[in-house]
């Protein structure tokens, strides 16, 4: 197939037209102009006319590239020079130079006499330009070319001539005689094409050119030590009939000097060379052919000869003022912000007093608004059959129990019975598995959000701002939960009363405290816990483990101000306990007694020692029948062998008398009763009946060889009486419950003053814990001097564009790691968030949006304004068409941009170090595709920089800076001056991408902004 498609393909070949003769095996052969034949010199056709023309290659003796162009040899065809095309380089070309190897290609070829050339463009074949929009395009991206018209050769130069020669002229007889002149300097080569009435006639090739000019007199001088010339077959002067033929004066005896001068002022020009010289002085009588030369070249401004590169811009004192403002303006804007802050009344505390003796009306008891521990509904908690299962892992089964108003219910049972599960559960907290079983207040099932207008729950730990004061903590509850149509003044006296109710009003004024800075005490910051949600009047107050990691004294206290608020109050509290003291347990009301998820016992904490006494386990004088409880309940495997030491098998009379003093016990107190002894009697206890317990090592690992069976303990309950009762008590409360009055259905703050709150309050931990803004502050004055002296008046030549570069790299690099430091911070704050999230104290875009403006703006906008206010006039950067202005807005977005990028990490990355390793890892990965270790056009993966943050950094402070400077460098005793921009575009870099890199960062912010917040909302969610 290939075969029989050869001689189509060179059918359609039309072998071009020679002007000389050729030479094929030693025989001289003459191409045909008319004819598809190719003769030796014998007259034999070699390709008959019914045969395949040849097809064209400039590697074979029969053909030649016009022109003096280039012969490719490795693909047969012609390089041709600028101006002209076709297979042979023999066809003008029209439209416009372009700044492209390839421009020929993309040319059209002349058709008629003459061309059409672009706008901007002239010449016989539009190699000349004329405006200097069209010279752009051989310019940098963002850089404006300038056509430089002056006849000076710079890089490479072309010139229009009319022949002034007036013998010529004449003879010529209207024919309009022209020259195309074009030199390239870097190839030190010139060619000449004479032309008659825009018909090419002759073409020169001249090589080894020396290029000299004199600035003083506005002359150029090219002075070429050889010359070839040829003419153009058939053409004027070259054999066209009626005109003489110079073919073989042109080949044979013009060799060269060659010489083309001008005076560049009068673009007067004069071309000569010896032999065409005497043939002109003979023929027209003139010494040389002159000319009238109209010259372009495409530059930049910078490279027009004698163009002197201004010195690098003095510091003014309007840059001067420029950079003071700023400073001052940061300044003011901190002083400022610092004075309302402090003038605020939340960072204030009044003077609101409590003396019951200043009411003259005794019925100031009965003002629901004034009164904040009166402000509530009575309610009764019911729960029947409450279930709780993982999968097929079942965690708590079929609980059920009842606490009214007034009354306090502890749920105790030992480690993963399952206390802190039921607890979430009958609060309605988030659970990951599945919930089954009625919870009802006052009888009726409420909705999860009516719920959470009644209740309180206070975790075991207490998440609480170590800046904050006792009192600014339980204000802060007060101004974001209660209603907003109730005054400042109202608010704050429902702080003072909760304050007082649970006596932490003598410390008010302290600071919470943080385990590296000393404050309240533990018992002291479970009651500030609990006064935060007291201060909303809640009905029903859940509690996990209030007493835990507190000494006696302040677990009394915790507990007596608990049954204050219930007795004195009528509120229903329901907390969770592990092995409270003797005397705490004594306070109890009602009491849930739970092992391994099942139900022990549920009712009246005073019968609970009767209860288990007429079941057969009896509780040892002196011992606390908390820990007792815990013993019969805590491990499984033992229940058996520990029934059988509690159990006692016959019950009479003289075993249920649990003051017999007759009987030797070894519980009988020896001390006086203290708290102290108290406690080590227990352990006293504990340590003699351990055996007893079960607690034996060498019994425990005996093996098991019998099934083991459920455990009696598990069904003595649910099978007694007291079960009955409760649920009966549970029907008759449901039958009997009222209505609820949602008094929480008021409107809480406001979004703007939940901002304003939220505000204050970060503004305070700021204030009081100034370590990590201070030393942002301190950190980037100190970076700004050392950069400053480092870099210190940067000179304007190669070495100082590679000290800008990596100066540069150096500020992008030095706010981008120091965002990692809001990983930590968010990391303190997250479980924070989650607790007043989850008790509704705000809405989460109050929170993201405080974050953003209190704790990101503060950290990512001064630091990059104070560091470059210091170090921009110290080394001495672009300050011209507002560059200082131009840097700050870049690295201000930057740093916002990238610390926006690393808080979502920080809020998707629950673990710190974590967090850390990633948020280091996507930093680099920025880095690497910024614009310095990897060039753009080597990228394979090229969208992938338009995920780096740096790059766009990067991009745009290297173009601000670089793109209007002239580097000028001289080693070797060689003087070379480049455009910024030149040496960016090669680095990869976009020069008019300032602009467009300032938009994606803004973008990439507004993007990471949003993100950020559906992260937040979504992900940072309360899960029990």
């Amino acid at each position: 197939m290939k075969l029989k498609l050869v001689p189509i393909i060179c059918a359609l070949i039309v072998v071009p037209t020679f002007a000389k003769e050729t030479f094929l095996n030693g025989e001289s052969i003459q191409p045909s102009l008319m004819t598809n034949s190719v003769k030796m010199a014998n007259g034999e056709d070699i390709f008959e006319d019914d045969k395949c023309p040849p097809c064209f290659n400039c590697m074979l003796p029969a053909f030649e590239c016009k022109q003096f162009s280039k012969c490719n040899e490795f693909n047969g065809q012609c390089e041709c020079i600028d101006g002209f095309g076709g297979q042979d380089c023999s066809e003008p070309l029209c439209g416009g130079l372009t700044n492209d190897d390839s421009n020929n290609d993309h040319r059209p070829i002349r058709k008629g006499d003459s061309c059409d050339c672009e706008d901007g463009w002239g010449g016989i074949n539009c190699n000349v330009c004329q405006q200097d929009s069209v010279c752009d395009a051989f310019m940098p991206e963002g850089l404006s070319g300038t056509c430089y018209k002056n006849g000076m050769l710079v890089n490479k130069f072309h010139q229009m001539c009319d022949v002034t020669n007036k013998k010529i002229v004449e003879i010529l007889n209207g024919k309009k005689p022209q020259v195309t002149f074009s030199c390239d300097k870097s190839k030190n080569q010139c060619n000449f094409q004479f032309w008659i009435a825009e018909m090419e006639s002759f073409y020169c090739d001249l090589s080894t050119c020396d290029y000299q000019f004199d600035l003083n007199s506005n002359s150029s001088h090219y002075k070429c030590k050889d010359v070839a010339c040829k003419c153009v077959p058939g053409r004027m002067l070259c054999g066209e009939k009626g005109s003489i033929d110079i073919s073989d004066f042109l080949t044979e005896t013009i060799q060269g000097p060659g010489d083309f001068s001008c005076d560049l002022k009068d673009k007067n020009c004069k071309f000569s060379e010896p032999s065409m010289d005497d043939l002109i002085l003979s023929v027209f009588g003139d010494n040389h052919i002159t000319l009238h030369c109209e010259s372009g070249e495409c530059i930049h401004y910078s490279e027009i000869p004698g163009y002197d590169i201004p010195k690098k811009p003095t510091f003014t004192l309007q840059n001067l003022f420029t950079i003071i403002t700023v400073i001052i303006g940061v300044v003011a804007l901190i002083v400022a912000s610092i004075l309302a802050i402090r003038k605020s009344p939340l960072f204030t505390t009044g003077k609101i007093s409590l003396d019951d003796s200043s009411s003259t009306n005794g019925n100031d008891e009965d003002d629901d608004e004034q009164d904040d521990l009166l402000n509530y509904t009575p309610v009764t908690l019911t729960f029947e059959n409450v279930s709780y299962s993982v999968g097929s892992r079942s965690i708590v089964n079929n609980v059920s129990g009842i606490v009214k108003p007034g009354e306090m219910l502890a749920i105790m049972g030992g480690s993963g019975a399952g206390k802190t599960t039921l607890l979430d559960i009958l609060a309605q907290k988030n659970k990951n598995g599945t919930v089954s079983g009625d919870i009802k207040v006052n009888g009726n099932l409420v909705s999860k959000n009516d719920l959470k207008k009644i209740i309180g729950f206070v975790d075991q730990e207490d998440y609480l701002l170590s800046t904050l004061t006792v009192y600014e903590t339980v204000l802060n509850s007060a101004l974001l939960r209660l209603p907003r149509d109730m005054s400042f003044k109202a608010k704050e006296r429902k702080v003072y009363e909760v304050l007082k109710e649970l006596r932490i009003l003598n410390i008010k004024d302290r600071t919470i405290g943080s385990d590296f800075e000393r404050g309240i005490s533990g018992g002291e910051k479970r009651r500030v816990s609990i006064a935060c949600e007291l201060v909303t009047s809640p009905s029903v107050l859940f509690l996990d483990e209030p007493t835990s990691g507190l000494d006696a004294n302040n677990a009394s206290n915790v507990i007596e101000c608990l049954v204050r608020l219930t007795k004195k109050y009528q509120r229903t509290l329901v907390f969770t306990i592990h092995q409270p003291r003797s005397n705490i347990v004594s306070l109890f009301d009602k009491l849930v007694l739970l092992a391994n998820g099942e139900l022990i016992y549920s009712g009246d904490m005073i019968q609970c020692n009767e209860f288990f006494y007429n079941n057969g386990y009896k509780c040892p004088k002196g011992y606390n029948i908390a820990d007792y409880l815990i013993d019969i309940t805590f491990n499984e495997k033992h229940r058996h062998s520990r029934r059988e030491q509690f159990q006692i098998p016959g019950i009479d009379e003289e075993n249920a008398d649990f003051e017999d003093e007759a009987e030797e016990d070894i519980h009988r107190p020896t001390r006086s009763s203290s708290n102290t002894s108290d406690a080590q009697r227990e352990w006293e206890h504990f340590a003699v009946h351990r055996d007893e317990a079960g607690f034996n090592k060498a019994d425990s690992q005996k093996p098991h060889t019998e099934p083991r069976k459920k455990s009696k303990i598990y069904e003595i309950f649910k099978n007694s009486t007291n079960f009955e009762m409760l649920k009966n008590d549970i029907e008759t409360s449901i039958a009997e419950g009222d209505e609820i009055v949602f008094k929480g259905n008021y409107k809480t703050a406001t979004f703007t003053s939940q901002l304003v709150i939220l505000s204050s309050r970060t503004f305070k931990n700021l204030y009081r814990s100034p370590k990590l803004l201070l030393g942002s502050y301190l950190l980037s004055i100190f970076m700004g001097f050392f950069c400053g002296f480092l870099y210190y008046n940067i000179d304007n030549d190669i070495s100082g564009f590679q000290n800008r570069l990596g100066l540069f790299f150096f500020f992008l690099s030095f706010f981008g790691f120091s965002t990692l430091t809001g990983l930590h911070s968010f990391s303190i704050e997250r479980i924070i968030f989650l607790k007043e999230r989850s008790n509704n104290y705000y809405h989460p875009l109050s929170y993201y949006i405080t974050k953003i403006i209190c704790d990101v703006l503060p950290l990512r906008i001064f630091p990059p304004i104070i560091l470059t206010s210091i170090a921009y006039p110290l080394i001495g950067l672009n300050l011209e068409n507002n560059g200082f202005i131009k840097c700050l807005l870049i690295l201000v977005l930057f740093n916002l941009t990238v610390s926006v990028e690393i808080l979502i990490i920080g809020i998707l990355v629950k673990d710190s170090s974590n967090a850390t390793m990633i948020g280091v890892l996507t930093l680099l990965f920025s880095l690497l595709f910024s614009g310095l270790f990897i060039n753009k056009d080597s990228l394979k993966f090229g969208f992938l920089q338009y995920l780096s943050m740096f790059h766009y950094g990067y991009e745009a402070l290297a173009v601000n800076e670089v793109k209007s400077l002239i580097l000028r460098e001289k080693k070797y005793g060689l003087s070379i001056e480049i455009p910024g921009a030149t040496i960016l575009s090669t680095f990869g870099f976009d020069v008019g991408g300032l602009f467009k890199d300032v938009i994606f960062l803004a973008l990439w912010n507004i993007f990471f902004l949003i993100l950020g917040y559906l992260s937040l909302y979504f992900y940072v969610v309360e899960q029990r």
